[in-house]
């Protein structure tokens, strides 16, 4: 889905617990916030600061070129 997206000019990013199966996929941008787990990929509940951290993050890859399968991975402590 992320690559029709894409061919139609409109730039995507996914944000991943599961950054060896992402790889896989190869979407052209994707973050994983490390440590987390699925159902929780943008952090704690009620914990807004955070989230909006790594929103902030997965955003900010848009800017960039895409590069299929490449997975950032970034620690939120």
């Amino acid at each position: 889905m992320q690559r029709m997206i894409e061919l139609v000019g409109i730039p995507t990013v996914v944000v991943t617990v599961e950054p060896e199966e992402t790889r896989q996929a190869r979407p052209p941008r994707a973050l994983c916030p490390r440590g987390f787990v699925a159902g929780h990929s943008l952090g704690r509940p009620e914990d807004a600061a955070l989230q909006k951290w790594i929103l902030m993050d997965a955003l900010g890859l848009l800017l960039a070129d895409p590069r299929p399968g490449e997975v950032i991975e970034r620690d939120y402590g």
